[in-house]
């Protein structure tokens, strides 16, 4: 029969001696984690390794930008505090029946953060708050019992390492 020395050989002999070079230090280089984030979302919209802005963590935090997951506590994020979050626009609803009002849904790497975005606000910052993949958004805790927003003073455009596409409601 085949011993483990044949297969390989077999297995040299059917890649043309690419299998050989590779094992004797030509091996093709590996990945870093951002390259295989990015090639998840290109090919299927998300990521099982991490996600985008697992990153630049360190960046908006050292900026005042809360995890999305602090929103969620009524002590670190009382009603009335003021507040920064950031992440991927998963959704942007503007129904006919909300008088204007655009609700937003982030998604960071801790979960989601939901944004109210008033009228003037949005024409004030039209631009993202109708076409950024991501965002980061000021303004102030909403809570009512468990439901929390954050009612946006602000948008700004973030560039994350992925493009996403958001699901747009009207």
């Amino acid at each position: 029969g085949l011993g483990a020395g044949a297969a390989s050989d077999a297995t040299e002999d059917a890649v043309g001696g690419a299998g050989r070079e590779a094992r004797e230090g030509g091996a093709l280089p590996v990945a870093t984690l951002p390259e295989q984030v990015v090639a998840d979302y290109g090919t299927t919209g998300l990521s099982l390794k991490a996600h985008p802005l697992s990153f630049v963590r360190d960046v908006l935090t050292a900026r005042g930008v809360w995890p999305a997951a602090s929103l969620a506590d009524p002590e670190g994020a009382p009603h009335g505090a003021r507040a920064a979050v950031a992440g991927l626009v998963l959704v942007r609803q503007r129904p006919a029946t909300a008088s204007g009002i655009l609700f937003v849904t982030l998604e960071d790497e801790t979960g989601i953060a939901n944004l109210i975005v008033r009228p003037a606000v949005y024409d004030r910052y039209r631009a993202a708050a109708r076409h950024a993949g991501a965002l980061v958004a000021t303004g102030t805790v909403e809570r009512d019992g468990v439901v929390v927003h954050l009612l946006v003073r602000a948008l700004i455009p973030l560039r994350t390492l992925v493009t996403t596409s958001s699901r747009d409601f009207r």
